[in-house]
């Protein structure tokens, strides 16, 4: 095992906890996959979302059974990812994501400092409707596959916005990151390439790491949560505005991929 590939490893294991904990981690693979690896951006967000799929899924299971997620905002919400996850897909190849990035920094750190201002005592959690979900979900599932985030990363701000208790918009983002991913990683199959076998490697360390985090979100006080989900959008919402700003001073934003052409990049 080389230096190169041990170290994204380890970020993966700390991303997968992060999800597991907060819902917010996923945002940080890409960048580890850049500035570690070596990967162009669009390459890592590919394979990011492959990795992904391992996270829902451990996520899921975890969450489900401790009975914390709410299976009708989650089936409402991935019939709103399901068709835009693969134009999300296509839009990363034609389209550049620095204006959608900033919209994401200014959402995430505009929640972050709400969370942290706002009483944490939610007096009554709100029941959104079903199109307000499918609009929602549409938004997600566009938004998480031209980035390569993942669907938590976007979910979870909106959700708290929309006075969801934290526990409940975690465990949502669990489920809901399942269609984000599997129809994410078929829109790049069809229009970018993939690194198959370093994102199963990323994605099988990352659950693990989902599987301590949830322990950890279930066992933490809610006032408590709600202050490190806070803390964790507006870390990441800072971290993303600044990579944008870098990206768009310096023009080191990754060309398109070329259809078709499907790739496993070398780890040295």
């Amino acid at each position: 095992m080389t230096p190169t590939l041990a170290a994204m490893l380890v970020a993966a294991l700390l991303v997968g906890v992060l999800i597991g904990c907060v819902g917010i981690g996923g945002v940080l693979l890409p960048p580890a996959l850049v500035y570690v690896g070596g990967f162009g951006f669009h390459l890592a967000a590919a394979t990011s979302v492959w990795a992904f799929l391992f996270c829902g899924a451990a996520g899921t299971l975890t969450y489900s059974g401790r009975r914390s997620v709410d299976w009708r905002m989650a089936a409402w919400l991935g019939a709103g990812v399901v068709p835009t996850a693969f134009a999300g897909a296509w839009a990363n190849v034609a389209l550049p994501e620095g204006a959608l990035m900033a919209l994401l920094a200014a959402l995430m750190v505009f929640t972050g400092a709400d969370a942290l201002l706002r009483s944490p005592v939610v007096r009554q959690a709100w029941r959104i409707g079903a199109p307000a979900l499918l609009v929602v979900g549409a938004f997600v599932g566009f938004g998480s596959a031209l980035t390569g985030t993942g669907g938590a990363v976007l979910l979870v701000p909106i959700l708290l916005l929309l006075r969801t208790p934290v526990l409940a918009a975690v465990g949502v983002a669990q489920a809901v990151s399942l269609p984000v991913a599997a129809f994410s990683t078929a829109g790049y199959l069809h229009y970018g390439s993939m690194d198959f076998v370093l994102g199963t490697a990323l994605g099988l360390v990352a659950a693990v790491g989902v599987v301590v985090g949830a322990q950890i979100a279930h066992a933490a006080p809610a006032a408590a949560l709600r202050r490190v989900v806070a803390m964790a959008l507006l870390c990441a919402g800072l971290l993303i505005a600044a990579q944008t700003t870098w990206g768009a001073t310096v023009g080191e934003t990754a060309g398109p991929l070329t259809r078709g052409h499907h790739l496993i990049h070398p780890i040295s």
